[in-house]
């Protein structure tokens, strides 16, 4: 990106859908995953205070989370209300920062359920995008260092020749990308639970390699390259937690404890 020092500001998706309502959540009895009490404070709070602890973020804007609520989640983070589409969250969110800020050319964008998230995992990741430039940043995991890290964390793993990984919850966005591929990045989004069947946007040759554990990392670069009409980049992350997310009732049971015995 540039050789000057950057600070990104950061979207973090908290949205849900009413008509489809999260089944953790819905276990819990809370309206929302986001409002899982974790530790004594809410989910997304885990997550927002890493963004706020790293220097290499700025301003931070939470989408689904209702200003009527009056959350709080730090100073000078915002909130912005639910809309019950993901995508539409994460324009609106963009959209907000782009109205302060017309001159943002990247955003971070973060999953509001990876509580376990530390500011050091957050600035490397970051530091390590801006050493090359590209359109799409995305995380992953190898499979015995999330296991090393979180044993037990039941991840699924996608079998890559170099590896079986899982994809991380945070990415770094040029923002007119998006804009250029609203369509795509729908499709996308719904399907962000099921890595097989995303892949077969990217063609049946890409899907039978992946089938066969055969692509290979930078194949899997030049295809989301060609598709999304974008230089898409996967950085290999060393540390678990930037793909530690709460999904499952065990997921979220590991976090309270490993959260309770964070803050002593």
């Amino acid at each position: 990106m540039s050789d000057d020092p950057v600070m990104l500001d950061a979207v973090v998706t908290a949205g849900f859908d009413p008509q489809h309502p999260d089944p953790l959540a819905a276990a819990v009895g809370v309206p929302q995953k986001a409002l899982l009490d974790v530790a004594g404070r809410p989910l997304v709070w885990w997550t927002v205070q890493a963004l706020r602890a790293c220097p290499l973020v700025d301003r931070i804007v939470v989408v689904g989370i209702d200003p009527s609520l009056e959350l709080d989640l730090g100073e000078g983070v915002e909130c912005q209300p639910n809309h019950p589409d993901h995508l539409e969250n994460i324009i609106n969110g963009i959209n907000h920062l782009l109205a302060q800020n017309p001159e943002m050319t990247y955003a971070l964008l973060v999953s509001g359920d990876v509580p376990l998230l530390r500011p050091e995992t957050v600035r490397w990741f970051v530091d390590r995008c801006l050493q090359e430039e590209y359109d799409f940043y995305y995380p992953i995991v190898e499979d015995r260092v999330m296991e090393a890290q979180f044993p037990g964390a039941g991840r699924s793993y996608v079998r890559m020749r170099e590896g079986r990984f899982c994809g991380g919850d945070l990415f770094v966005l040029r923002t007119s990308v998006l804009q250029a591929n609203l369509s795509l990045a729908r499709r996308l989004l719904q399907e962000r639970k099921n890595p097989l069947k995303q892949a077969m946007m990217f063609g049946w040759g890409t899907l039978f390699k992946l089938l066969i554990g055969r692509l290979t990392i930078p194949e899997g670069e030049r295809v989301a390259s060609r598709v999304l009409h974008c230089r898409a980049k996967t950085i290999i992350s060393p540390y678990a937690d930037l793909a530690m997310d709460v999904d499952k009732p065990h997921q979220l049971e590991m976090a309270r404890r490993l959260l309770a015995e964070r803050r002593g």
